[in-house]
């Protein structure tokens, strides 16, 4: 079974989720990357999420990011700047306030044989 991460630091087990238009979130020549619907918040992201304060969730992004990939630490300005532009895109398609995910998970209809 997948865990599920935070979308904003890839950290385990996230607890709220944050309704989302989809959108485009990256364009590499002609190639595109979209961001589908709804985002996974650990309890530290949701907090800078409801504080607004965007510049500590690019830079706890990027801090977690570094400590999992070291390779990045030459790049992690570019990295936060990069960040920013793809969390300013969350805050730009958010739909709403974040629930807890537990609250969501007993308003999902129960999956059987799979699907």
């Amino acid at each position: 079974m997948n865990e599920l991460l935070c979308d904003f630091c890839s950290e385990p087990s996230p607890t709220w989720c944050y309704p989302a238009e989809t959108f485009i979130a990256m364009e590499v020549g002609p190639v595109a990357s979209a961001s589908d619907g709804g985002w996974a918040a650990c309890e530290e992201c949701h907090r800078l999420i409801e504080a607004d304060d965007r510049q500590a969730l690019a830079d706890r992004s990027a801090a977690l990011l570094i400590v999992a990939n070291p390779e990045f630490a030459s790049v992690s300005d570019d990295l936060r700047r990069q960040l920013g532009d793809l969390h300013k895109g969350f805050f730009d398609h958010r739909l709403g306030r974040g629930a807890p995910i537990e609250v969501l998970h007993e308003k999902m209809p129960e999956r059987r044989n799979g699907t």
